[in-house]
């Protein structure tokens, strides 16, 4: 099966739920992504350090994050991931 990089562009209400599993989709994803009306809160901001050190690139847009995805690949190993009390990220990591 080939996989072909694709942009995708999603809007996401202000939900930080909603926001972080926006951000953990794009993550997996392959190629761009980008996530509008995000809810920027420090669990969404711990979620965003962890998915870094597993090899996403995600930075701050106009309003939301633009993302390039691993594709389902880990590609950096890390010995600790600090997500705070961010359950939802919890549960994803």
């Amino acid at each position: 099966m080939n996989r072909k990089d694709s942009f995708v562009a999603v809007d996401v209400p202000g939900s930080k739920s909603l926001t972080q599993r926006a951000l953990i989709a794009a993550a997996l994803a392959q190629g761009e992504s980008l996530i509008r009306h995000a809810l920027v809160a420090e669990d969404t901001q711990y979620l965003i350090a962890g998915l870094k050190k597993l090899g996403a690139k995600i930075e701050p847009a106009a309003d939301g994050f633009e993302i390039i995805g691993t594709g389902g690949s880990i590609t950096n190993k890390c010995n600790e991931i600090f997500l705070g009390n961010n359950g939802t990220a919890l549960r994803f990591l």
